[in-house]
């Protein structure tokens, strides 16, 4: 069974992605960085538009190795998704409950 920890969405921030990037540019260094992401939105069950929006913004090619991005890159990459999930969470809070 597949449960989804509420919990989880609190608990993960920017290093924690950081770190889960980083043991991949390491383990898996040939995976495009679109299956790195992939992957990792499935780990924290963030919203596929914040990385989507990330990577967008930061001008990065999903299709490199993330074995050749740089560690500031995956830094910046990581507080980016982190910063667009929150407002994402934000922004779905704000239109489920009116006020």
């Amino acid at each position: 069974m597949n449960f989804r920890n509420p919990l989880h969405i609190t608990t993960a921030d920017s290093d924690q992605i950081l770190a889960y990037l980083l043991a991949r540019q390491h383990l898996n260094p040939h995976k495009s960085l679109g299956e790195v992401l992939d992957a990792a939105g499935s780990a924290f069950s963030w919203c596929p538009n914040a990385a989507r929006t990330a990577v967008d913004w930061l001008s990065l090619n999903t299709d490199q190795a993330v074995g050749r991005l740089r560690k500031t890159e995956l830094i910046q990459l990581s507080r980016s998704i982190h910063r667009f999930w929150l407002q994402a969470i934000g922004e779905h809070e704000s239109v489920s409950c009116p006020q």
